[in-house]
């Protein structure tokens, strides 16, 4: 019997690292096979790289079996049709000895993909671009629980999701892959790892656990130009690095750059160095710092990036410096710990403001100093003649510091721990937060790099749970900016539907969704349901911009297999309920930079 498995979970991989032989078979025999075969347990993997060469990812079924000291590998091709279908190819049989399975398999791999026949009518020589990844083959499709989505109408959606197909597909692919692997993942990975844990890295999902604060990437690597700012990525001490799932987790990418304009990578600060790579939007490289040039214009900045363990060098005018911002994630969770804590032994109550109402609850009016607009918010003044004021988002945590009947009193500690005044008709949407003690689960997203971490307590420290490319609420016409602050999560349900133009007529879904301010919420990728032959195509284009720039209505765009995660880690403290709601197990606050 097949067993779908994450092949890093399986006794092939401990037996690939550790059995050594000299053997080498380069097909199946029967007599091996007839005398193996009640003994024999196949497993299998699915690959998905792009195939064809179409900017589609296609996939392989991997099937493997361990016999004596050898490996016996069956993989059959799926080609993602215009019919949105997947059409399956011929099936190639494979045998490799354990001891050679550090290159062939590696090799074997490559080579099926770049040989496989191009739609363009060639073949490549080299790897393409695309990575490979492996797949999640028994994800749960929820049932759908249906609600308004204030931020999308129809006509803005078949707008932008036929601009997307058509520019997604001419683009080249980005070197990050659903797993969390990016190119300088690889290169710092090899200075610790055996050739052989390297080669499966390639196209498995094997990546070991990063639990030292100093990893690889905290290493001192410098060169010999002069630096005008050099990161070295200093973790916090007390946060461990344990996954839960990792699969688009990049690691050793705490300081990156992220390719906003096609470019050479090259061997010296200078634009007339050797090229070693060419950069193509949206790829990340981590970065060791920012150097000048060493020739002509002194005042030319370039960055300094790690890749395939060598140094290069990208100009400073064709990226965008991002992070994985782990101590300003830690700074934040700690002061707001201090202000539920303080809070709670001086006896007071910490509140959320809860005045969400589907395709409304809130103001017309222009960004406060904190970058909020008024929708799906209340004003909080600056004093009691009710003048100035910024925008508190639905959601937002607070204590009621006094009340009297002509204001509330309220201190927020996510903007400045200040004092701001509500009035007396807000007292309605204030309600109990229920915590009575240190939260222990916050969602930390960073709407500059486009980035999320999830993290929860773990003995006197915290351990990163997950971490992933996300993308957040653009700022024009009408959609929003996810906004900043520190919010209460208030629940999650298995689909989001979401209406058309006249607010009745449901279009479009997405998986796994998570309310955490307003109509804002953490989900899979959107799409509308018609066409339906397209539907598929234009999800994948989608997915492809998550980790560029925002791009949503106000909500939090994931990869469907890492919402369903983080949805699964959340739990549900009220089963039953009668919208299909679930409360998390435990207060979970999101934590927006």
């Amino acid at each position: 019997m097949i067993k779908r498995t994450k092949l890093k979970k399986s006794k092939f991989f401990i037996a690939a690292l550790t059995v050594l032989s000299i053997m080498s078979v380069n097909s199946f025999s029967a007599s091996e096979k007839s005398s193996q075969k009640k003994n024999t347990e196949w497993k299998q993997i699915t690959l998905e790289p792009d195939l064809d060469g179409d900017g589609i990812k296609d996939k392989i079924d991997v099937e493997y079996a361990e016999v004596g000291s050898n490996v016996y590998l069956k993989f059959t091709s799926y080609v993602f049709t215009e019919k949105a279908k997947f059409e399956k190819g011929k099936q190639v049989e494979k045998a490799i000895t354990k001891s050679d399975f550090e290159e062939k398999f590696d090799n074997f791999v490559k080579g099926f993909i770049a040989e496989y026949p191009k739609k363009n009518g060639s073949s490549q020589s080299a790897v393409t671009e695309q990575p490979i990844e492996t797949q999640d083959t028994n994800a749960e499709i929820p049932a759908p629980a249906v609600e308004n989505k204030p931020e999308e109408t129809s006509a803005t959606i078949n707008n932008k999701t036929d601009e997307t197909d058509k520019k997604t597909v001419s683009q080249k692919k980005n070197t990050v892959n659903s797993e969390g692997n990016t190119e300088n993942d690889k290169a710092l990975d090899s200075l610790r790892e055996s050739n052989m844990v390297k080669a499966q890295n390639t196209v498995l999902d094997n990546k070991n656990n990063d639990n030292l604060n100093n990893s690889a990437q905290n290493q001192n690597i410098t060169s010999s130009y002069s630096y005008i700012k050099q990161y070295f990525g200093k973790r916090p001490e007390n946060l461990t690095f344990n996954f839960g799932y990792d699969k688009h987790s990049p690691r050793d990418m705490d300081e990156f750059v992220f390719i906003k304009t096609a470019t050479s990578i090259r061997k010296e600060p200078n634009s007339n160095a050797k090229v070693i790579k060419s950069a193509t939007y949206s790829q990340k490289y981590k970065t060791t710092g920012i150097v000048k040039t060493n020739t002509g214009n002194k005042s030319d900045e370039w960055y300094e990036v790690f890749f395939d363990n060598q140094l290069g060098y990208i100009p400073k005018s064709a990226v965008e410096k991002r992070e994985f911002d782990w101590n300003d994630m830690m700074e934040k969770v700690n002061r707001t710990n201090k202000f539920i804590k303080e809070s709670i032994a001086s006896n007071k109550k910490l509140y959320v403001l809860d005045n969400y109402v589907p395709l409304g609850g809130g103001k017309s009016g222009s960004h406060d100093k904190y970058g909020n607009r008024p929708n799906q918010s209340e004003y909080g003044y600056t004093d009691t003649s009710f003048k100035n004021h910024i925008n508190i988002p639905d959601r937002t945590i607070m204590t009621v510091e006094k009340e009297t009947d002509k204001y509330i009193q309220v201190r927020i500690e996510a903007y400045d721990n200040g004092i701001y005044y509500l009035k007396p008709s807000a007292k309605k949407y204030l309600k109990n937060t229920g915590i009575t003690g240190e939260v222990t689960r916050f969602i930390y997203v960073d709407r500059a790099s486009q980035n999320e971490m999830v993290i929860e307590k773990s003995g006197d420290g915290w351990n990163v749970v997950t971490s992933s490319f996300v993308t957040t609420g653009k700022d024009t016409g009408n959609s929003f900016a996810t906004p900043y602050g520190t919010f209460l999560i208030a629940y999650s349900k298995p689909v989001m539907q979401y209406t058309g133009s006249d607010n009745k007529t449901v279009v479009g879904d997405a998986r796994n969704a998570v309310r955490f301010s307003g109509g804002g919420y953490m989900h899979g990728i959107p799409s509308v349901f018609e066409p339906k032959n397209t539907r598929e195509r234009r999800k994948a284009a989608t997915a492809k911009k998550i980790g560029t720039y925002p791009e949503s209505h106000k909500c939090i765009r994931h990869y469907d297999d890492q919402i369903k995660f983080i949805y699964d880690w959340l739990g549900n403290s009220s089963p039953g309920h009668s919208e299909g709601f679930r409360v998390p197990s435990v207060p979970t606050v999101m934590l927006v930079k």
